[in-house]
């Protein structure tokens, strides 16, 4: 039988937390981009015409969803930064144990 064990990359964690944190920071500076792209694009729409409203609903129910895709990803983040430190806490404590 293999023996159980608990291999921790504090690196690893490091790198993911980032990782999410860098793709908050993409995916809402891609949206704000885009919005703006658009806004260009329909300068001389008139703000009372159908299109325009559908646009700038259609804006804002993405800006509200990658709101919330942000503030998910920030939970991400808080949780792994949580579980390095369990396994930071744990690995002192093993060292004492061994010591």
């Amino acid at each position: 039988m293999s023996e159980r064990g608990l291999v921790y990359h504090e690196a690893s964690l490091d790198a993911i937390a980032q990782t999410l944190r860098d793709a908050t920071d993409e995916i809402r500076t891609f949206v704000s981009d885009l919005a703006e792209a658009v806004d260009r694009q329909t300068a001389g729409w008139s703000e009372e015409t159908g299109s325009r409203v559908a646009q700038r609903r259609t804006e804002q129910r993405l800006t509200t969803d990658v709101d919330r895709l942000a503030e998910a990803l920030t939970q991400v983040v808080g949780e792994v930064e949580a579980h390095a430190e369990r396994c930071r806490e744990a690995e002192v404590r093993n060292a004492a144990l061994l010591g």
